[in-house]
């Protein structure tokens, strides 16, 4: 009965984890807004987008979310493919993830439609009944313009 007990909790821990990337998502989908963020997130957090910076905690990830606005003017993350693995003290949890996000970013000649791609690594921890982000890191594969696609120009800005 034990082992059942333990499989369920991470199981339930596995699914709390989707929630939490899920909502994630809508928050940069909606703006990115700080306040949104810092829930999601330890304090000792490490945010690392590769292109976009390293920011370590929750004060320096809010800060960067809070301008990113002003170059990624509108986002629609489709987080997939999720492989979650619980470890077995129920506390601290891995997960990778794919991301396809079409979205509009502010170039020096005007608003541009570009597909963006990659992966996640992320590392979470259970803090006060919640599960949080305590790293993301997020490998970009392309910023490609729609109108050229990834093929001919991977980074819109290179």
């Amino acid at each position: 009965m034990e082992d059942l007990a333990h499989t369920v909790g991470k199981l339930q821990a596995a699914e709390d984890i989707r929630h939490l990337k899920a909502r994630y998502a809508r928050v940069c989908d909606t703006g990115y807004k700080p306040e949104g963020m810092a829930p999601l997130f330890t304090k000792d957090a490490v945010w690392d987008g590769g292109r976009f910076g390293r920011y370590e905690g929750l004060d320096a990830i809010c800060g960067f979310f809070d301008g990113v606005s002003a170059d990624i003017v509108w986002a629609l993350h489709y987080m997939i493919a999720p492989v979650i693995e619980v470890d077995d003290d129920l506390v601290t949890a891995s997960g990778t993830w794919y991301l396809w996000q079409p979205c509009t970013v502010v170039a020096p000649d005007g608003p541009k439609a570009v597909w963006l791609t990659g992966g996640y690594a992320d590392r979470y921890r259970k803090e006060d009944g919640a599960w949080k982000f305590s790293e993301v890191l997020l490998d970009v594969q392309t910023i490609a313009p729609l109108e050229e696609g990834w093929v001919r120009r991977p980074f819109w800005n290179d």
